[in-house]
């Protein structure tokens, strides 16, 4: 457990690093989370080590238990700050544990990367994520019940998924697979449009 927080650390300080790093269109620019921009992203990932628990469960209840709804609201009033005081603060507190009772290292380690790839994907910048973090992130995705906090797990109910770059993977070999680069597959597993670089029976992740 210690080395995923050592993990989520890491991932913490280089989302942090490449979002200051973005031109300043860049930062208020599209991602793949949409309606916000890498600002907006950088915010909500700011969120979990910055709004403390009592505030994070109010917002929570005022939303009516609905969580991406007052992941939202944090996530905009956070993004008041400007992108260098949010990236200090996220690297700051870096080695910080999730605010919220029971939500796992693998669930917010999950949540940087995949937040990670939103930026780089949709401000076209180039970078890579280490083979163990993209296997991490589909073991949990696929085998822990916290990942139903990231995606309806029935979308890949009676799929067998496999990554052609690392040695990964999901379902019954009898099954034909979506098959692709891992990376791909965590993203398209949470409902991000990276289909066209996956091949099988892709439209069930459509």
């Amino acid at each position: 457990m210690q080395n995923a927080w050592m993990s989520v650390a890491s991932a913490r300080r280089d989302f942090a690093d490449m979002v200051e790093t973005l031109d300043p269109a860049r930062q208020e620019g599209p991602t793949l989370c949409v309606g916000w921009t890498p600002h907006h992203v950088l915010a909500h990932v700011t969120s979990f080590v910055e709004v403390p628990l009592p505030k994070y469960l109010y917002n929570i209840a005022l939303a009516k238990g609905d969580f991406d709804v007052a992941a939202d609201k944090m996530a905009r009033a956070l993004a008041e700050h400007p992108v260098d005081e949010l990236a200090a603060i996220l690297r700051a507190k870096a080695d910080k544990r999730s605010p919220v009772p029971g939500f796992s290292a693998e669930l917010t380690l999950s949540d940087v990367v995949i937040h990670t790839q939103d930026v780089r994907r949709g401000a076209g910048v180039d970078g890579t994520i280490g083979d163990s973090t993209v296997r991490t992130v589909l073991d949990f995705l696929t085998g822990h019940k916290q990942a139903r906090y990231l995606y309806d797990p029935t979308r890949i109910k009676g799929l067998t998924l496999w990554a052609t770059d690392i040695d990964w993977r999901y379902g019954d070999p009898a099954i034909p697979a979506v098959s692709g680069r891992g990376e791909a597959l965590m993203m398209a597993i949470t409902g991000r449009d990276t289909l066209a670089e996956l091949i099988g029976p892709v439209d069930r992740l459509r």
